[in-house]
């Protein structure tokens, strides 16, 4: 029995050692997906002191500008600025949905079926309603958000592949819009830049 309460350290040390490994790999692995997501601008003076209660959405919302050409278009900074200008998703879902609506309005003329997007932001802006009055969780958009952004993304790519073939490579930031939303965004924990 004594030989039984020395091992207990060792075994504590042990399970603190493999939870600190398991840790670091978590890290590093969202790292190299926020990495290959491409970069994100560094939020500017006027988001970063940005009030955190709801506002308008005149207020806190650039006005419309002119279509962006494929070169200037940056969504990952876009959506950056809308998490940092609305950083609590569930107070703030309508007001962040509406900026993210706003940000993905950018790609909007890049798309080859920009009605795709269409679709997926009328479903972001009802389910942000249904968050801010607490009749649906974050989890359950987050899942509803990602299914529907996978099935319109295989709508995007079944459709390609029946129209005549565009050797051109896509704009990043449709690169981006494609591979956001994924399956770890409906799991707990699933806010990163990639979700929205």
């Amino acid at each position: 029995m004594h030989r039984d309460g020395r091992a207990w350290p060792k075994r504590a040390r042990c399970l603190v050692v493999v939870a600190l490994c398991i840790l670091l790999t978590c890290c590093a692995a969202r790292q190299a997906i926020e990495k290959e997501a491409g970069p994100v601008a560094e939020p500017t003076t006027e988001t970063a002191t940005a009030p955190t209660e709801p506002a308008p959405a005149a207020t806190t919302i650039p006005e419309a500008t002119p279509v962006p050409t494929a070169a200037t278009v940056n969504l990952s900074g876009a959506l950056a600025e809308c998490r940092s200008a609305f950083p609590d998703q569930i107070a703030q879902a309508v007001a962040r949905a509406s900026c993210v609506i706003k940000a993905t309005d950018l790609v909007r003329p890049l798309l080859p079926f920009p009605e795709l997007l269409d679709r997926e932001n009328a479903l972001r802006k009802a389910l942000a309603e249904q968050v801010q009055t607490r009749t649906m969780s974050l989890l359950e958009r987050n899942i509803q958000i990602q299914k529907l952004h996978s099935q319109l993304v295989e709508e995007e790519r079944s459709r390609l592949s029946a129209a005549p073939a565009d050797a051109s490579k896509p704009p990043l930031a449709v690169t981006q819009w494609r591979q956001s939303n994924g399956e770890s965004c409906g799991r707990l924990g699933g806010d990163s830049g990639t979700c929205y």
